[in-house]
Protein backbone atom coordinates (compact mmCIF):
# COMPACT_ATOMS: atom_id res chain seq x y z
CA UNK A 1 0.00 0.00 0.00
CA UNK A 2 2.80 2.53 0.67
CA UNK A 3 4.34 1.54 -2.87
CA UNK A 4 1.15 2.37 -4.35
CA UNK A 5 1.14 6.32 -2.42
CA UNK A 6 4.83 6.34 -3.27
CA UNK A 7 4.04 5.74 -7.63
CA UNK A 8 1.03 8.28 -7.05
CA UNK A 9 2.75 10.45 -5.18
CA UNK A 10 5.45 10.39 -8.11
CA UNK A 11 2.73 10.62 -10.94
CA UNK A 12 1.36 13.80 -9.07
CA UNK A 13 5.00 15.63 -8.87
CA UNK A 14 5.19 15.06 -12.85
CA UNK A 15 1.77 16.00 -13.52
CA UNK A 16 2.09 19.12 -11.73
CA UNK A 17 5.32 19.73 -13.27
CA UNK A 18 4.33 18.45 -16.57
CA UNK A 19 0.86 20.69 -16.65
CA UNK A 20 2.15 23.76 -15.70
CA UNK A 21 1.25 26.91 -17.61
CA UNK A 22 1.23 30.65 -17.97
CA UNK A 23 -1.92 32.55 -18.20
CA UNK A 24 -2.87 33.10 -21.64
CA UNK A 25 -1.40 37.53 -21.10
CA UNK A 26 1.63 35.96 -21.22
CA UNK A 27 1.89 34.71 -24.84
CA UNK A 28 2.19 39.01 -25.34
CA UNK A 29 4.60 39.54 -22.98
CA UNK A 30 6.89 36.98 -24.53
CA UNK A 31 6.06 38.56 -27.75
CA UNK A 32 7.37 41.76 -26.60
CA UNK A 33 10.62 40.18 -25.01
CA UNK A 34 11.20 38.68 -28.26
CA UNK A 35 10.91 42.09 -30.60
CA UNK A 36 12.77 43.26 -27.91
CA UNK A 37 15.42 41.08 -27.73
CA UNK A 38 15.78 40.80 -31.84
CA UNK A 39 16.23 44.72 -31.44
CA UNK A 40 19.03 44.57 -29.02
CA UNK A 41 20.91 41.73 -30.94
CA UNK A 42 20.31 44.10 -33.83
CA UNK A 43 21.28 47.31 -32.45
CA UNK A 44 24.29 45.35 -30.46
CA UNK A 45 25.85 44.82 -34.45
CA UNK A 46 25.62 48.17 -34.91
CA UNK A 47 26.52 49.76 -31.94
CA UNK A 48 30.31 50.11 -31.22
CA UNK A 49 31.93 48.92 -27.96
CA UNK A 50 34.68 49.57 -26.96
CA UNK A 51 35.41 46.44 -24.75
CA UNK A 52 33.87 43.54 -26.56
CA UNK A 53 33.72 41.60 -23.42
CA UNK A 54 30.56 43.75 -22.55
CA UNK A 55 29.35 43.29 -26.45
CA UNK A 56 29.29 39.71 -25.80
CA UNK A 57 27.43 39.93 -22.91
CA UNK A 58 24.81 42.19 -23.75
CA UNK A 59 24.18 40.01 -27.03
CA UNK A 60 24.40 36.99 -24.84
CA UNK A 61 21.38 38.50 -22.48
CA UNK A 62 19.20 39.40 -25.81
CA UNK A 63 18.94 35.81 -26.94
CA UNK A 64 18.33 34.82 -23.69
CA UNK A 65 15.69 36.98 -23.31
CA UNK A 66 14.64 35.58 -26.81
CA UNK A 67 14.64 32.40 -25.30
CA UNK A 68 12.69 33.17 -22.33
CA UNK A 69 10.14 34.97 -24.81
CA UNK A 70 9.87 31.96 -26.95
CA UNK A 71 9.56 29.74 -24.07
CA UNK A 72 6.86 32.05 -22.69
CA UNK A 73 4.90 31.58 -25.33
CA UNK A 74 5.32 28.00 -25.51
CA UNK A 75 3.99 27.30 -22.13
CA UNK A 76 0.89 29.90 -22.60
CA UNK A 77 -2.61 28.49 -22.01
CA UNK A 78 -4.59 29.44 -24.94
CA UNK A 79 -8.35 31.10 -24.74
CA UNK A 80 -10.00 27.79 -24.50
CA UNK A 81 -7.73 24.82 -23.14
CA UNK A 82 -9.19 21.23 -23.71
CA UNK A 83 -8.02 17.62 -24.59
CA UNK A 84 -7.89 18.67 -28.31
CA UNK A 85 -5.38 21.51 -27.27
CA UNK A 86 -3.22 19.57 -24.67
CA UNK A 87 -3.11 16.48 -27.14
CA UNK A 88 -2.16 19.27 -30.23
CA UNK A 89 0.50 20.91 -27.68
CA UNK A 90 2.23 17.42 -26.90
CA UNK A 91 2.53 16.54 -30.49
CA UNK A 92 4.33 19.89 -31.34
CA UNK A 93 6.98 19.50 -28.68
CA UNK A 94 7.92 15.66 -29.63
CA UNK A 95 7.87 17.28 -33.08
CA UNK A 96 9.90 20.08 -32.21
CA UNK A 97 12.59 18.10 -30.03
CA UNK A 98 12.94 15.26 -32.64
CA UNK A 99 13.42 17.84 -35.27
CA UNK A 100 16.05 19.99 -32.76
CA UNK A 101 18.04 16.77 -32.08
CA UNK A 102 18.06 15.95 -35.92
CA UNK A 103 18.98 19.35 -37.09
CA UNK A 104 21.89 19.60 -34.75
CA UNK A 105 22.90 15.99 -35.28
CA UNK A 106 23.32 17.02 -39.33
CA UNK A 107 24.61 20.44 -39.16
CA UNK A 108 28.27 18.81 -37.84
CA UNK A 109 28.56 17.01 -41.40
CA UNK A 110 26.68 19.39 -43.71
CA UNK A 111 29.17 22.05 -42.32
CA UNK A 112 31.99 19.31 -43.09
CA UNK A 113 30.67 18.76 -46.84
CA UNK A 114 30.24 22.59 -47.20
CA UNK A 115 34.16 23.65 -46.37
CA UNK A 116 35.55 20.46 -48.16
CA UNK A 117 34.00 22.07 -51.27
CA UNK A 118 35.75 24.97 -50.77
CA UNK A 119 39.22 24.34 -48.85
CA UNK A 120 41.39 21.27 -49.40
CA UNK A 121 41.72 21.41 -45.61
CA UNK A 122 37.93 20.35 -43.69
CA UNK A 123 38.28 19.87 -40.03
CA UNK A 124 34.31 18.75 -38.36
CA UNK A 125 33.13 20.21 -35.77
CA UNK A 126 30.57 19.23 -33.70
CA UNK A 127 27.85 21.38 -31.76
CA UNK A 128 28.28 22.30 -29.28
CA UNK A 129 24.91 21.67 -27.75
CA UNK A 130 25.28 18.03 -27.69
CA UNK A 131 25.51 17.69 -23.84
CA UNK A 132 22.30 19.70 -23.48
CA UNK A 133 20.36 17.16 -25.97
CA UNK A 134 21.84 14.25 -24.40
CA UNK A 135 20.34 15.27 -21.20
CA UNK A 136 16.76 16.53 -22.51
CA UNK A 137 16.74 13.30 -24.42
CA UNK A 138 18.05 10.94 -20.89
CA UNK A 139 15.90 13.21 -19.11
CA UNK A 140 12.67 12.20 -21.19
CA UNK A 141 13.76 8.53 -21.34
CA UNK A 142 14.07 8.40 -17.63
CA UNK A 143 10.29 10.07 -16.99
CA UNK A 144 8.55 7.97 -19.41
CA UNK A 145 10.06 4.90 -17.39
CA UNK A 146 8.69 6.35 -14.06
CA UNK A 147 5.59 7.36 -15.87
CA UNK A 148 5.13 3.93 -17.29
CA UNK A 149 5.82 1.88 -14.44
CA UNK A 150 3.93 3.97 -12.39
CA UNK A 151 0.81 3.74 -14.77
CA UNK A 152 0.57 0.01 -15.15
CA UNK A 153 0.91 -0.71 -11.10
CA UNK A 154 -2.12 1.43 -10.69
Amino acid sequence: MERMTKLEGDIEKINKFTGFQLPNKFKKVGLVLIIVSILAIVSSVKLYFTDLRSQDLFERIAKTGMILGLLMISISKEKVEDELISKIRMQSFNYAVISAVLIYSLVPFIHYIFILSFSKVATIEGSKDTAILSFLLFLQILIFKKLKKAYNEE
